[in-house]
């Protein structure tokens, strides 16, 4: 049985001052987010969850766990729904026998986000793979989705980024797995054009690739503004198909998101991002 909680935070603003784009906008006197915790059941098989959110609301954005933090457990899909009601994490077991479960998070709240998401395509016999997907209106990115598309029992192929770009408009998913087998990716993009110009990006990393272990990074919005979504990055000196993330977490409590990444086989670190919205 899935274990569902949600926590509310209210957040005040009036007006949007251009910052991602250069431009004033309008937005909402009040920002209601609720974040949104779905825990799948305990089991040592491969599962999913999906997190709803409240009636009223969409999804801003969106994350996942898994409570085996060894990188014998990887997420291999967080994906919202089509209409942006909720969203699903998927994750898969490498080699442990233990039980273990998923939680997926939805950050949510009123509002008029759109989603977009384009089929994959490609399936390069390359160990790391990655596709992307664009907002209509330029900054205005909340969320950033990603699916490893083909992805069978065999192959194990995993997330290790969901990546806003810089300027808030695109959105990148990034996987690793078997270079021999025939498996892609796909991005997902949530976007709130009300908002475009009012978004910021934060980032922060866990050190300048520091000795292998695992790592973890929390980027935290600045004052006077609010958390609306976020993502993460395992990055090194050398690509390192075994690090992946096991944990992005967004906590509208403390306006941050926080991303954890097991051991890999080389130095590597790991970034998080946040998207944060000017409340004022």
């Amino acid at each position: 049985m899935t274990r569902t909680t949600w926590w509310t935070r209210v957040a005040t603003g009036c007006l949007a001052v251009g910052l991602a784009t250069g431009h004033a906008s309008a937005a909402s006197a009040a920002v209601d987010v609720q974040l949104v915790e779905a825990v799948s059941p305990s089991t040592d098989s491969d599962k999913s969850v999906r997190a709803l959110c409240p009636r009223g609301t969409k999804l801003y954005s969106a994350g996942g766990a898994v409570d085996n933090r060894s990188g014998d457990v990887v997420i291999d899909s967080i994906r919202p729904s089509a209409d942006l009601s909720g969203v699903v994490v998927r994750a898969r077991s490498r080699t442990t026998t233990s039980a273990w479960a998923v939680t997926a998070y939805a950050l949510c709240a009123a509002g008029n986000p759109e989603l977009a998401r384009d089929e994959p395509f490609g399936t390069a016999s390359v160990d790391l793979k990655e596709a992307s997907d664009h907002c209509a209106v330029a900054g205005s990115l909340t969320g950033v989705g990603g699916d490893v598309v083909g992805n069978d029992a065999e192959d194990k192929a995993a997330l290790y980024g969901l990546v806003p770009d810089e300027g808030l408009t695109t959105a990148t998913a990034m996987g690793s797995g078997p270079a021999n087998a025939q498996w892609t990716m796909e991005a997902s993009a949530i976007c709130d054009a009300t908002m475009a110009g009012s978004l910021v990006r934060v980032v922060a990393d866990s050190g300048e690739f520091p000795d292998l272990g695992a790592q973890e990074a929390t980027a935290t919005c600045d004052d006077g503004f609010q958390l609306m979504g976020g993502g993460g990055l395992v990055t090194g000196e050398t690509p390192d198909s075994e690090a992946v993330l096991v944990s992005a977490k967004p906590d509208p409590g403390t306006d941050s998101m926080t991303v954890i990444a097991p051991d890999g086989a080389s130095r590597w670190n790991v970034e998080a991002y946040a998207i944060c919205l000017k409340k004022g």
